[in-house]
Formats: structure tokens, sequence, C-alpha cells
């Protein structure tokens, strides 16, 4: 048979030794204060003045579910009987009623409810009152009708104080790795539903979109940078991963070497660009090969691959054109780049720099006297002019990070290791909002370098660490302005996004490095090595417009070669 139940809810309250039990006003007050909290209904059962303390009840008509469809019987119990009688009259009735628990018990009305339940809702509710500090026959449990259970919540019940628990045994006693829980507590109820773990495919294309629309700042989702697929809660739907740029302009990108870095950087850069932004990259010649996809979208003056002189160059170029920003800014009396007016408006522009620990990286200087022979002598003046080149470059690279972002200049640093000893100190870091971590399996030390939170950061699910598809491309992100996630990057090759951003009319330029005199008002007349393994070097003079290079899907990007060796056969 279905039995309705009259629980009572009662809650203790220090209303202070002031109260008035036969005052209205006091009374209200305080009603309305605990409705506030705990919910309408309540009223005044009783007041001590010693100890200004308020008890409160509230009548609680409901059907009882896990009685429906079940046997159940009242039973009267003694005057005299308590609530710390429970336990002592759960375990009489279990003697003296076989196949039935007590599932209420309600010593002010004299009378308790014992029903026969199925051995694994016995087992639910067991579970369940552990994890949420109260009786078992506190709290009703029945079947869900699509599985799983659904179950009330004690008057006690919060979610910051028990649900922990209540994970811990989801996916432990009640189910397994994957069921979750929900939790309505103006109803106060709750259901256990069964599910299977999350878990990622094995590529997420990046989407590709006909039109884009230019950079607009009245616009919140043109912030918004798309990098990859964030892994759902269980039960909830994969959704986009984004980079809310205007929550914070800069990211820090770690990981170790095919853990997938370049794909979520070649994806952040043709985001970038479909949106009308300038390009700047900074990296070390051996690694420039990477970003040769994109070499011709790079703003003028902005390849700095070549040498770390041009690299320097780069940062001091970009300081000239934050002057220039600065001016037009104040010129129309607003206070940074997204508050222009439409036809003042300026784009935003991203510099990327890449293997920057190299970059920063000091070369060790040769002791030499008078008589030490020329090649020292030669190998010491190289080594002291690159580190003045690499001075420079860090002071551009961390002014940049600390003092740009009002003239929308964006900075995107990307390294394997991230400690103060490979030169990224820690006021740099703390300037970069954004923290991404690629790498299924990262250390914890490689956590702690690049993460504000490790802790509070989630890390990639053995389930998905175990899974060698599903593992590939994944890291953890801590965003500026949301919450932590796991997430696997979007991946297209690298000849898809250069056809897509032609196809985009995306501007393609051909002086893309420094010049000899922007060099040299950066290092004066000091003998320096401008040469380049990849470009002649460069001249004041306009050069006449060089071919697009040419690429092929499996060669000519190392992240393209890097997916690909993750995605084996």
């Amino acid at each position: 048979m279905s039995v309705i139940v009259i629980g009572i809810d009662r809650i203790t309250v220090n209303v202070g030794q002031k109260f008035d039990p036969e005052n209205q006003r006091h009374i209200d007050k305080v009603i309305k204060a605990v409705a506030a909290q705990h919910g309408e209904g309540f009223e005044i059962e009783n007041f001590e003045p010693a100890t200004g303390k308020a008890v409160l009840r509230r009548e609680n008509r409901s059907a009882i579910a896990s009685h429906t469809g079940n046997a159940s019987i009242e039973v009267p119990l003694p005057t005299g009987t308590t609530e710390r009688d429970g336990k002592k009259r759960s375990l009489a009735f279990a003697d003296a009623y076989p196949g039935y628990v007590m599932t209420t018990f309600e010593p002010h009305r004299r009378r308790a409810i014992l029903s026969k339940l199925e051995e694994d809702i016995v087992l639910t509710r067991d579970a369940l009152a552990t994890a949420l500090r109260c009786e078992p026959w506190d709290i009703q449990v029945s079947y869900r009708p699509k599985g799983g259970y659904d179950f009330t919540l004690p008057s006690t019940y919060r979610p910051s104080a028990h649900d922990k628990a209540l994970t811990e045994v989801t996916e432990t006693i009640i189910g397994k790795p994957g069921w979750y829980f929900e939790t309505d507590t103006r109803e106060r109820t709750g259901s256990i539903i069964p599910a299977e773990l999350p878990t990622f495919k094995a590529v997420y294309p990046t989407p590709l979109p006909k039109k884009v629309e230019p950079f607009n700042p009245d616009k919140d989702d043109h912030f918004h940078i798309p990098i990859g697929t964030a892994l759902p809660e269980p039960g909830k739907k994969h959704t986009e991963q984004i980079i809310d740029i205007s929550a914070h302009q800069h990211v820090q990108i770690g990981g170790i070497a095919q853990a997938g870095k370049s794909t979520v950087v070649n994806a952040y850069i043709t985001q970038f660009l479909a949106r009308g932004a300038q390009l700047a990259i900074i990296d070390t010649p051996d690694k420039a090969v990477d970003f040769a996809w994109c070499k011709d979208f790079v703003t003028p003056g902005g390849w700095g691959c070549e040498n770390i002189f041009e690299s320097a160059t780069v940062t001091k170029l970009i300081e000239k054109e934050k002057t220039r920003r600065s001016a037009i800014i104040a010129r129309n009396g607003v206070q940074n780049w997204t508050q222009l007016p439409p036809d003042q408006r300026v784009m935003p522009l991203l510099l990327v720099i890449d293997e920057v620990t190299v970059l920063f990286s000091m070369e060790p200087v040769p002791k030499t006297n008078k008589d030490s022979p020329q090649v020292l002598l030669d190998m010491k003046d190289e080594a002291e002019s690159n580190n003045l080149a690499k001075e420079i470059l860090q002071k551009g690279i961390n002014d940049i990070a600390a003092e740009m972002r009002f003239a929308g200049i964006f900075l995107a640093l990307s390294t394997q290791v991230a400690s103060t000893d490979t030169g990224l100190r820690t006021k740099l870091r703390s300037n970069l909002g954004h923290k991404v971590l690629l790498g299924a399996n990262p250390t914890e030390g490689n956590r702690r370098l690049i993460f504000n939170d490790p802790e509070g950061v989630p890390r990639v699910p053995s389930h998905i660490r175990e899974d060698p598809v599903a593992a590939r491309g994944t890291g953890s992100i801590e965003p500026q302005g949301s919450n932590p996630a796991v997430f696997k990057g979007y991946y297209r090759s690298t000849d898809e996004y250069r056809k897509w951003l032609i196809s985009m009319g995306i501007k393609q330029n051909a002086d893309i490095r420094p010049t000899v005199g922007q060099v040299t008002d950066v290092f004066g007349d000091a003998d320096i090595d401008l040469s380049s393994r990849m470009d002649p070097s460069p001249t004041d003079v306009t050069p006449s417009a060089e071919a697009a290079p040419t690429f092929v899907s499996s060669a000519g990007s190392r992240a393209q070669a890097q997916h690909e060796a993750l995605l084996g056969d």
C-alpha cells in the first residue's frame, strides 16, 4: 500500500535573549529569516529565554516513494520515546517484524512506519544516509523509471558539506564511475543516474565557417576564441572550450614535446587572423618551420624568427605600435582600444612566442685576457652580443605582458618548461591570465609551474589517459573568468587553415622581417650577424612580393607531423 506521511521538520535558531515570543513583530522577523534559508511553513514551537534559542517546526506532507508498491505498516511508539531512540527502535522492529525496515520515525507523533524494501534499496538508503550524515529513516529511496534511484534529502543537507561524499558513494558503492547525482535543494529531492564515463573522440576538427565577422568590441562572442572540446561532467554534453580574451588578453601554453602545443597554437592563430587581427611571431630559427604555413600572414616587420636580433627588434616595433595606438586612444578620450569609435578602431595584434625558454636562456661568456686567442675573443663578443639581444627581448616581452593590453596587443607564449631558471620569471607568468597545459599525464612539477591553483585544475581522468586514442591532444586549462577544465584541442592540417584564411581574403605580406634599418635603430652599428637560414638578409628596400609557399598536407609543419604521429596508423 501507499502511505502518505506527515513528517515534521525542526530547526533550532539563535534568536537572542531579547526575543519576545508574544511579540508578533519578533515572530514575523524570525520566520521570514528562516524561510529565506530553509523555505516556507515554519512556526515557532518553543523558546528558551536562558539560551536565547528558539525551536521552529514545519509539517512536511509527502508521499514516501519507498513505500509505493510495498507492504507498509504503522507501529505505535510508547510514551516518552525521543529522537535519540531511533537506532534502538530500528533494531527492535527488525527483530519483531522480519523482512521490514523502519522507514519513518516520528516520536513526536508516537509512531513509526515499517516497510518491506528491496535489498538494493536498503543498501542505497544506508549509503546515502552515511554520505548525508543522517539516519536511514530520515530519507526515502525509490527506483527511477529510467534506472538508478530517486531519494529525498534531509533538512540538514548542504551541497558544500555533503556533495563530495555523495559523489564517492554514487561512483563506488551505489553505482560505478560515470554514475552521477542531481539534487534540488528547494524540493529536497535527489536522483542517482546511471551513465558512462565521458570521453573524447579521436579528433575534433576546428570549425571553419564560411563567414567570420571582423573583431567588433561591441560583440561579446568576438572575444571567444575556440581552441577545442571540453570534457563534460557525467551525463552532460560536450561543449566548446574557449579562451575569453575579454577576461584576459594573454595566454600561456605549456606541455612536453608531442603533447599538442603546436596544434592548439595553430588553431589560436587561425581564429585571430580570421577576425582581421595582426600577427607577429618570435621563434628560434630551428623551430620557425612550424609557422611557415602562416608566414606571409605576419604583419610587416613582425617575423622575428631568423635570429635573436630580429626577435628583439620585433618587440621594439610592437612598442612603437603601442605608442601609436596610445595616441589614438588619448585623442578620442577613452581608456582602451575596445572603446574607440568604429571609424578610429584598431584591430588586435597577436604576438606568438614559441620556445620562449630557449630564446631567454643566456649564453655562457668565455673568460678572456689580453693574451687570449682571437677565436676566444670572437666567441666572447658573440656571446655578449647575443645576450644583449636576449635581455632586450626579455624586457620587451615582460613589458608587452604587463603594459600593453589596453592597446589591444595580445600575447600567446608557448614553452615546454616554465620555470624561473629558464628565464620565465614569476612576474611574467603572473601576467599571463589564461593557463593551458597540454599532455594527458603531466608531472606535478609542471602543473605547479603553469597553473595558479594546481589543485583546483582537474587532471585528465585515468580512463582517458589509458585510452591512446582519446588521450591524444588532451590537456587541462585554467582560463581567466571561467571554470578550469579538461579539454581536447581542435585540429586541422595547416594546409586547411591556410586555404581557409586565403578564402576569407586575409592579407598576405612579403616584407615580414624587420629591416636592417629597424635592427640598427635598436642595436646601433654593432657588428651583429643578421644572416638567415631561410631567407636572404633583409634590406631597407621593399622587396618584390615573394611567391606564397606551397604546402602539402603531409609536410611543412611540425604541428601537423606531431598530430599525425599522435594519431598513429
